[in-house]
Parts: C-alpha cells; sequence; structure tokens
C-alpha cells in the first residue's frame, strides 16, 4: 500500500509539472466554450431571432397601419419597419396603393416583394410567406363577418389546436457546455499516453517491475490520478458555464441534479481515461498515440453528436452516434439539463460508460502484460 501511494505521488507530480498539458486541459476548453456557446445564440433560438424588416411606401392608409401592427405581433418572427440590410434575414417591400387597390382589377400587377438571406431555412421561409399572406386577407376579411365566403371565415377560425411536445431543444449554452466537457475529458489521452509511453521507453516500468509492483497497481494509480484530473476539468466547466458564461449576455447552466451531475462525471473520466490506457499501450511511440488518439476522439466526436447537434442529423445517423460513449455522456447531461432526471433516469447511459471504461481497463492490462512477456 505504502508502494501505491508513492505512485499516486509520482503521478500527481507528472500531471502538475506539465504546464502545456494543463493549459491544453483546463484553459482551452473553457475559451472554446464562451466562443460556441456565443456563436451558436442564434442558431439554437431557431425562428425566434429571425429579422424581419419591412418597407411601405404609403403608410398613412389605415390597412397599412394595421398591417405594421400584426407583423409586430407575427409569432415566431421578430419584425420591424426598416430598410432592407445585409443583417436582414427576410425583406418585405410594399408597393404604393397596395394596400389601396388590393382586390381590384387595378392591383393585378402590383405584387409584394419577399427578398431573404441565401442560407435561410427554407422551412422558415415557407412559414413566415403563408404568415404573410394570411394577414393581408385577415385585413381585409375582418369586417366581412357572416358575408364572407366559407373559406374565408375558416381563417378566422382558431381551427388548429398547438400543444408542445415534451421534447426540448438545448440552447447555446446547454449545447456548448455538456459537448465541450464530454470532448475535452477524452483528450486526456493526450498526457496520460504521452507519460506512459515516454515511461516504458525510459525503462521506468522494469525498475518498477523489479520491485515487483503488480501490474494491476501501477494502472489503478494512473486511473485514479487522470480521474482527479478530469474530475477537476469538469467542475471547472461547469464553472464557466454558471458563472463566466452569463457575463458575455447568455444564459448561465442549469445543472439540475448535482449527485446526478458529479455521478455522470466520474463516469465520463473513467470512460475516457480507459480509453486513454487502451490507446497508451496500443501505440508503440508518443506521436503515434497523440495522433491516432486525436483522431479517434474528433472520430467519437462528429459521431456522438459533439461536433453537430444531434437533433438536426438524420435519424440514421442519431442511431449510429450511439455507438460513441461521448454520445451516452452527452445525452445524459441533456436529461439532468433540459428534464431534471434524477440518478436513477440517467443510471443505464452510466453504467454504458463505467462498462466501456473497464473494458477498455482489462483490454489495456491484456495487451501490456503481452508485451512484457
Amino acid at each position: 500500500m505504502r508502494l501505491f501511494f508513492a505512485l499516486l505521488k509520482k503521478e500527481g507530480l507528472i500531471v502538475l509539472r506539465d504546464m502545456h498539458a494543463l493549459i491544453a486541459l483546463f484553459v482551452l476548453p473553457c475559451i472554446f466554450i464562451i466562443i460556441m456557446s456565443y456563436a451558436l445564440k442564434d442558431v439554437t433560438q431557431s425562428g425566434k431571432n429571425l429579422r424581419c424588416s419591412y418597407h411601405i411606401s404609403e403608410d398613412n392608409d389605415a390597412l397599412a397601419q394595421d398591417f405594421q401592427k400584426s407583423m409586430q405581433d407575427m409569432e415566431g418572427f421578430s419584425c420591424k419597419k426598416g430598410d432592407f440590410t445585409e443583417q436582414s434575414d427576410i425583406f418585405i417591400s410594399i408597393p404604393p396603393k397596395f394596400f389601396e387597390n388590393f382586390g381590384s382589377n387595378e392591383n393585378s400587377s402590383l405584387s409584394v416583394e419577399l427578398r431573404y438571406a441565401p442560407l435561410l431555412n427554407q422551412t422558415a421561409l415557407y412559414l413566415f410567406e403563408a404568415l404573410l399572406k394570411e394577414k393581408i386577407i385577415l385585413l381585409y376579411t375582418k369586417d366581412m363577418g357572416e358575408y364572407a365566403p366559407p373559406f374565408v371565415s375558416n381563417i378566422l377560425k382558431p381551427f388548429i389546436t398547438k400543444t408542445p411536445s415534451n421534447k426540448k431543444i438545448p440552447n447555446s449554452v446547454e449545447q456548448s457546455v455538456p459537448s465541450w466537457i464530454v470532448f475535452s475529458m477524452f483528450f486526456v489521452l493526450i498526457p496520460l499516453s504521452t507519460v506512459f509511453i515516454v515511461e516504458r521507453e525510459q525503462g521506468t516500468l522494469q525498475r518498477l517491475k523489479s520491485m515487483r509492483l503488480p501490474t494491476f497497481s501501477f494502472f489503478a494509480a494512473k486511473t485514479f490520478t487522470y480521474n482527479i484530473l478530469n474530475l477537476s476539468q469538469g467542475f471547472v466547466l461547469l464553472f464557466v458555464g454558471i458563472y463566466i458564461i452569463p457575463l458575455f449576455g447568455l444564459g448561465a447552466l442549469n445543472i439540475g441534479n448535482f449527485t446526478a451531475v458529479f455521478v455522470l462525471l466520474y463516469s465520463l473520466s473513467f470512460a475516457a481515461v480507459g480509453f486513454a490506457l487502451f490507446i497508451a499501450t496500443l501505440c508503440k511511440s508518443a506521436s503515434q498515440a497523440v495522433i491516432v488518439g486525436g483522431l479517434c476522439n474528433i472520430l467519437l466526436g462528429a459521431i456522438g453528436g459533439i461536433m453537430v447537434p444531434k437533433y438536426v442529423m438524420p435519424q440514421l445517423m442519431q442511431q449510429i452516434s450511439m455507438i460513441s460513449p461521448m454520445s451516452w455522456g452527452f445525452d445524459a447531461f441533456s436529461d439532468i439539463i433540459l428534464y431534471e432526471a434524477s440518478l436513477f433516469d440517467i443510471s443505464p447511459k452510466v453504467l454504458f460508460l463505467l462498462l466501456f471504461g473497464s473494458i477498455m481497463f482489462i483490454i489495456s492490462l491484456f495487451i501490456f502484460k503481452k508485451g512484457r512477456q
């Protein structure tokens, strides 16, 4: 036991002296969280932040004034009077005498000009166009009452009942903070594999072997030390999401059940360290471990919904994402943050992560012992 604690001290000193690794694991993820949360602010808000502006050539007409009021109340779009700018997602231009002559033969050549940004979602564009047509028709039919045609009368009735589903879309903070916590934890691979391979090349492992140190104890010491490092990293990034992100005009992260978050962070860390040990024992050099491990992490992140939100993926891609342990971790975070899930609710995902880490740990032991033989 005394030798085991000496190993823990050795691993701790190595970690604390590697300033480059500490910067990569703590400072860079904090910067990424702030940048990505702010960059995704409008994307994750969907249509609520679509900027719409409109220009009316003659706004003295009563119908034109009613139209302006209805545009300001358009659900899902932020509309205001103004000229076209590069920041406008949608721009409407109402020609002269359009409202005055609407519905008459004189208006046959008049049309509303609708200009939109090239990258605007087509579904949002079709929705906006339908709402715009409905508002213009309602301006002329609100006083017709029982004399209105049946179709127009049906438009005036609330014939659609809206009930929101239980599924929630994360905002930019709820997407960025958990995803970068998960992604950053798996990059513990770089310092762990580098130290592991350097010790193997310099004969440190042989000297420990001569002291009759069990291989399991050597791996357990590394697992314990880097779990502490990963947990510290996770809490720092959560602190950024709760207290630093709001300083940039974004909402604070609500972590919900702290016990569930702590257990999830540990299971994520265990899975990440197990995977790092697997790569370290598999590779022959530190540079090889960094390249192979880095590419594997990027691939797992891309598949697991870390780089691209899972809710925008096709259904097939969402199913494929379940092969990535990063996906299990992020989904568990989403359950806690969005749906206030308890530890029991996320227990299947936690068990998957612990099982993945255990399998990686056992395989690493097997590869290491086989290599020594």
